[in-house]
């Protein structure tokens, strides 16, 4: 049952196909209203319409027969059969429609066609494609000028197209039987400026890439390849079976086909795809592919993809794809991908990426990132990012990064513009609008938004702050606060920042207690010498001699500040104290003792409960100094 399924898709995937054939020189659509007209001047008549030329044998085309024909937006190949009574075959070769009398012989002739092909100045030409779009047969003239065509057919006119770069496209007929020919072909006209066509030189480099690939070299013959690159005729093929592309009597012509089914037992070549493709183990395509491609080991394709690829072990695609690659182990892409890249280790993209990039190992792109970049190791990418990255262990974006940057260990960006989240490392080289929150070190060169670790280092914030236990500004502030309070006679403030939100690292001491805590504190200046500020801290205290665990102080203190000099000022204030010792903290009783003693951690600590009491500090402060 499966298998019928199957087969009803397969063939309505065929007919579908065959409906979306590519538009060619006899699908145009052109008017004509002639009465008692030689069919040479309608020919003519619809070569200008067209923009293309009519090729034929004057000895077998009657071109001064008159005839009366009528037809509004009909197509060529249409107009042509009425003119001709359906007595003649039509066949376009790049911009030119040979015409053929239909007759045949009764039985087939086997004979050869030799020939010599030269220049005006009769020095031999080679690498020139001697062309039959009548049989799809071509051959092509070796260094000496020489080339040898077999035949087997009941033609009784045979028109054979010419081509090399460079000399102009040339039309020739002949009737059936050995014989030998001799051809002068003329060297194109130059202009004086000779001007390359924008995308010829990529083009090329792209072909030399696909010619020099191993899977290539060892599959496809150079000859079919040669004439892919230089004649645009393509044959369209319902369903092609291969075994090899070099095996065949005439595998030259595979890279004038394109196929809408194509069944490669090992590996297949053809001109295009438009449908369905499966190989056992490679598809190989020189243009375009429109459809779905499967390959035991790998697809290959030099002109642009809009479909799906699968693939055992990699997919190399050495243009655009809109679609999808999915491959065992890794995708390569030279051009612009939108869709995505889904493969066992690594995906590489030469240029921009509009989609979804999903990798075990790596993924890597050259140019734009517009979608998401997944992998378990690493996601690189050389130009912006606008998405998420999510890597197993770093994200590498060497420009701008707009979204989300999360990895296990480390995130680096040119530019941030969203949040870069890791369990170690934030590097952001330029500017960061929105977040870096990581456990270890968060690093920018400006700050517009937070930074949220152990360690944040800015060069400059100018909206926003760093939370972290030391906040580094390089243009920001940093100061030591040397006091005295009420429990401390020696309390040490080391404050790392901006202005609006700064870090503390305290230190105090007395003579039986020691003190080492972290807080947040903040600025506000009332004119250019005094400011307000305030700031909270938790500082563990610890018994000086064996420095053992004693409790927890918590502290709120408000204050001003008097700029004396430059860098120096004087500061005081009140403080609110709380004080947890440790037993208490082990057992809690539920009492707090407000106290007025001198010694108010000292007092907490024999009766064992919390203590809370207001202070005061009196000190100096030594600002951004260097």
């Amino acid at each position: 049952m499966k298998i019928k399924y199957f087969i009803l898709f397969f063939l309505s995937f065929l007919f579908l196909s065959q409906v979306a054939k590519t538009q060619n020189l006899l699908n145009i659509r052109i008017n004509i209203n002639v009465q008692h007209t030689t069919i040479g001047e309608i020919l003519h008549d619809i070569e200008k319409q067209g923009n293309f030329f009519f090729a034929y044998n004057p000895d077998n085309i009657d071109e001064t027969k008159t005839v009366s024909l009528s037809a509004r937006d009909i197509k060529v190949r249409d107009a042509l059969k009425e003119l001709f009574q359906h007595e003649a075959t039509f066949q376009q070769v790049e911009n030119h429609i040979i015409i053929n009398s239909t007759p045949k012989s009764e039985a087939k002739n086997s004979f050869q066609i030799t020939g010599y092909i030269a220049n005006s100045s009769d020095a031999p030409l080679d690498s020139a494609i001697v062309y039959d779009p009548e049989n799809q047969k071509l051959v092509i003239s070796q260094k000496d000028g020489s080339f040898a065509f077999d035949f087997d057919t009941n033609d009784k006119n045979i028109s054979l197209f010419v081509r090399l770069r460079s000399y102009k496209d040339t039309v020739i007929y002949v009737t059936p039987g050995n014989q030998r020919i001799d051809l002068r072909l003329r060297q194109r006209e130059s202009s004086p400026i000779a001007l390359t066509p924008i995308g010829t030189e990529d083009a090329e480099l792209k072909l030399k890439d696909f010619e020099n690939l191993s899977l290539v070299q060892r599959l496809v013959p150079p000859e079919a390849i040669y004439a892919s690159s230089n004649l645009s005729t393509e044959k369209i093929m319902p369903v092609q079976l291969s075994f090899l592309p070099k095996a065949g009597t005439n595998s030259f012509v595979k890279g004038l086909r394109v196929n809408h089914a194509s069944f490669n037992i090992l590996a297949g070549y053809s001109k295009g795809l438009s449908g369905a493709e499966f190989g056992g183990i490679a598809n190989i395509i020189q243009q375009e592919v429109r459809g779905f491609q499967a390959a035991g080991i790998a697809n290959v394709v030099l002109g642009d993809v809009h479909g799906t690829q699968f693939s055992g072990i990699y997919t190399m695609d050495l243009s655009n794809v809109d679609g999808f690659q999915v491959s065992g182990v890794y995708n390569s892409l030279r051009g612009t991908i939108s869709g995505g890249q889904i493969s066992g280790i690594s995906n590489i993209a030469m240029k921009t990426v509009n989609g979804a990039q999903v990798a075990g190992v790596l993924n890597v792109a050259k140019g734009k990132v517009t979608g998401v970049q997944i992998s378990g190791v690493i996601n690189i990418d050389h130009d912006e990012a606008s998405g998420a990255e999510i890597a197993g262990v770093a994200n590498i974006s060497k420009k701008m990064a707009t979204g989300l940057q999360l990895a296990g260990i480390y995130n680096e960006s040119g530019e941030i513009n969203g949040m870069q989240l890791s369990s170690l490392i934030n590097l952001n080289r330029n500017n960061a609008k929105g977040a870096q929150i990581t456990t270890i070190l968060n690093k920018t060169k400006t700050l517009n938004g937070l930074q949220f670790g152990l360690v944040n280092i800015a060069d400059t914030i100018n909206a926003g702050f760093q939370v972290g236990l030391i906040n580094i500004v390089k243009h920001g502030t940093y100061s030591l606060e040397l006091s005295h309070n009420e429990t401390f006679p020696i309390d040490i403030n080391f404050k790392t920042g901006n202005p609006k939100l700064y870090s503390i690292i305290n230190l105090a001491a007395e003579n039986n207690s020691l003190g080492f805590g972290y807080g947040l504190g903040s600025n506000f200046p009332l004119n250019k010498k005094f400011a307000f500020w305030s700031d909270i801290s938790s500082t563990s205290i610890h018994d000086s001699k064996k420095l053992t665990a004693q409790g927890l102080k918590l502290t709120m203190r408000h204050g001003l500040n008097y700029d004396l000099f430059k860098h120096l000022s004087l500061r005081g204030g009140i403080s609110e104290n709380y004080f947890i010792p440790k037993k208490s903290a082990e057992k809690p009783t539920g009492e707090i003792l407000i106290t007025s003693n001198a010694n108010h951690i000292e007092g907490a600590l024999q009766n064992g409960k919390n203590s809370f009491w207001s202070g005061w500090f009196l000190g100096i402060q030594i600002s951004n100094v260097f």
